[in-house]
């Protein structure tokens, strides 16, 4: 296959890619969770099944990712130079969005995990963990300022952090 085929693949696989998460995302609002199979989501993004397999394992994976993009996007690490307002901030954003449909969506995705050995170690290490260490990079920029003692154990602040709020949904 020459380069130039191997360029015009590319920028289609993403667009598909795209397609894939934005129908995945429109689903997810009008039918739930309970409701998606990999048949739905490759219709409503206007893909076959097989390109729905090449970049994800199921529809928790999908999922996940839709999930992983919104956070994201919506609850950034802010920095206002001062641990408390950081963290109200933070978590604030974080709580807020979990109030929202996106609760039932990440109930779901735990529901997943406990059922699914493979999708549990996905999911933490693809999304949990980057929830994790956008909390920590909070911390230690607090640490840094002096807000925090260095012995302190981030680890231990940030499963106080998410602890209740992952007990609570």
């Amino acid at each position: 296959m020459s380069k130039a085929n191997n360029s015009k693949g590319r920028p289609r696989s993403m667009a598909a890619k795209n397609a894939v998460l934005d129908a995945t995302k429109n689903l997810l609002s009008d039918k739930g969770y309970a409701n998606l199979t990999m048949e739905g989501i490759a219709k409503e993004a206007g893909v076959g099944k097989p390109t729905l397999y090449r970049w994800w394992s199921g529809v928790p994976a999908i999922v996940m990712e839709v999930m992983k993009q919104k956070s994201e996007k919506e609850i950034e690490a802010p920095d206002t130079g001062k641990l408390a307002e950081d963290l109200k901030i933070y978590l604030g954003e974080t709580c807020q969005i979990l109030m929202q449909n996106t609760g039932l969506v990440m109930r779901s995705l735990m529901a997943e995990a406990q059922l699914n050995e493979k999708f549990a170690i996905q999911f933490r290490e693809k999304f949990i963990e980057t929830r994790r260490n956008t909390l920590k990079e909070i911390l230690i920029r607090a640490r840094e300022r002096g807000e925090i003692a260095a012995d302190v154990d981030l680890e231990y602040a940030i499963d106080q952090c998410y602890g209740p709020i992952w007990y609570r949904l």
